[in-house]
């Protein structure tokens, strides 16, 4: 017999999702997906459709024609449009990047042909468990802004 049920062996397969603060996963948001809420992910995302709230995630590539109100990462690349607030360690704006709001970012790669509406702030980094991490949005502004 080539099969035997409840055979146990030592080369079991991996498991098909790995468990959380595993390998980094990558997801994509097509442009003819909307999504309504904030999306948190400890992985890669790349948006090409509509966004209805914020990004928090690890990178984050933006395609040709984004909706997104808020984005937080560690490193963010946008290639279209974007309106909105994005703080982030590592920002690039490539050739075809036109950016209406607020850039708060450790390091900024602007390419020539890329258009800014906004303010440019440059944040320093904070270490957590030996980790850098670039500190949260704000939700809304304070009194004191």
């Amino acid at each position: 017999m080539i099969f035997q049920a409840n055979q146990a062996t030592d080369d079991s397969p991996e498991p098909t999702t790995p468990p959380r603060g595993g390998r980094v996963q990558h997801s994509i948001i097509s442009n003819d997906l909307t999504i309504t809420g904030d999306l948190i992910s400890d992985g890669d995302i790349t948006v090409h459709g509509v966004v209805e709230g914020s990004i928090k995630c690890r990178a984050l590539t933006l395609g040709e024609a984004p909706t997104i109100s808020k984005i937080e990462a560690e490193t963010v690349r946008i290639s279209g449009s974007f309106s909105g607030d994005v703080k982030a360690k590592q920002v690039v704006l490539t050739e075809t990047a036109h950016v209406t709001g607020d850039i708060m970012h450790e390091s900024l790669e602007v390419k020539p042909g890329a258009s800014i509406e906004g303010k440019l702030s440059r944040i320093k980094s904070t270490k957590t468990n030996g980790k850098d991490k670039v500190t949260p949005l704000k939700s809304e502004p304070s009194d004191s802004d």
